[in-house]
């Protein structure tokens, strides 16, 4: 399973679809999708304040990378219940209104 991994925070190439398929059913997840065609390198750089309210939050997290459609992704572990108020809360700290999101809510 993927997150086994997120403590790493390493950058992997794997493609949107692979993402889904990996999820764990029993916890929540926010993903963020940037668009590479759209503009010049990424928009989850180390520099962004929005890695330390993962840090402070406990969150897992992984970036991950999809050549091939030339996307990238942030994909976050939250916890069940809250889950629209820590994405309201992730957006506030520099990401766009045209950066994408995707909301998995645990299945109860």
């Amino acid at each position: 399973m993927m997150l086994k991994n997120f403590s790493d925070h390493k950058i992997i190439q794997k493609s949107f679809g692979w993402i889904k398929k990996n999820l764990d059913p029993s916890r929540s997840y926010i993903i963020l999708e940037n668009d590479l065609n759209k503009q010049p390198g990424s928009i989850f750089s180390e520099s962004l304040i929005a890695y330390q309210y993962l840090k402070k939050g406990n969150y897992a997290w992984k970036k991950v990378n999809d050549a091939k459609s030339s996307k990238e992704y942030l994909v976050i572990q939250i916890d069940p219940e809250n889950e629209d108020e820590t994405l309201g809360s992730v957006m506030g700290y520099g990401f766009s209104k045209e950066t994408i999101s995707y909301l998995y809510k645990a299945e109860k």
